[in-house]
């Protein structure tokens, strides 16, 4: 007897040996013997369990090298696929496991309302910036609300415009960073203070009243950089 013997790596031909009759005796009579190697069968039962162990992370994928990926991440050498499983390569075990497990893609999970309220952040907001109105209740023997009501208001609206204008540029920075609009926050705010406090003088004039229009500047600049950088709580 006698016949080709293929022996380059990879193929089918690696588990099987074909032995071929040197002269058939009757035409047409292709007397040929196959034997194939022990221990390339693959095992149903062995890639079944398997599968059912990895339904849940083979499901989603959408191509077997994905499955080829996650049986590397498991672990699985060469010689475990072929010797526990009866498949000649990883790839070979990855697509069987593709086609025996059904294809199931989960719902993302659903995403944070963007337009949903922040009850207490709100209620914090307004707290905070309604304090002043609690300060002039305590210094009202110190100053007339009458004659001097001029310079607080003047104070607030020059705060308020400067904190608008800050606010928006340190949104801006945020892109960038918390260090750049902290930055920004902490060169803008001392400033936007001592702006609105300088436009109060000339109708508060020197004493208690430029006092307070000077602390109101103060105190809602800082409550701009706790709203700008989410420190409301504090």
């Amino acid at each position: 007897m006698s016949g080709p013997m293929a022996l380059e790596p990879g193929g089918t031909e690696q588990d099987t040996l074909a032995l071929r009759l040197a002269q058939a005796p009757v035409r047409g009579d292709d007397r040929t013997l196959a034997l194939r190697l022990p221990g390339h069968v693959p095992d149903p039962e062995a890639v079944s369990r398997l599968a059912a162990a990895l339904a849940d992370r083979i499901g989603p994928a959408v191509h077997p090298y994905e499955v080829a990926a996650l049986l590397e991440a498991e672990g699985l050498t060469a010689e475990q696929i072929k010797q526990r499983y009866g498949h000649p390569n990883l790839f070979s075990l990855a697509t069987a496991l593709y086609e025996q497990v059904p294809r199931s893609y989960p719902e993302p999970p659903p995403a944070a309302d963007p337009w949903r309220p922040d009850t207490l952040r709100c209620l914090l907001r307004g707290v905070l910036f309604a304090l002043p109105g609690l300060a002039y209740l305590l210094t009202a023997p110190l100053w007339h609300p009458g004659r001097h009501a001029a310079a607080p208001i003047v104070a607030g609206l020059v705060s308020w415009a400067w904190g608008q204008a800050l606010g928006h540029r340190a949104h801006l920075r945020l892109v960038t960073g918390r260090r750049e609009a902290a930055r920004t926050l902490l060169t803008g705010a001392p400033l936007g203070a001592a702006v609105a406090t300088a436009a109060a003088a000339p109708v508060a004039g020197p004493g208690p009243v430029l006092l307070a229009a000077g602390a109101q500047s103060l105190y809602l600049a800082a409550a701009g950089v706790l709203l700008v950088l989410g420190r409301e709580r504090l």
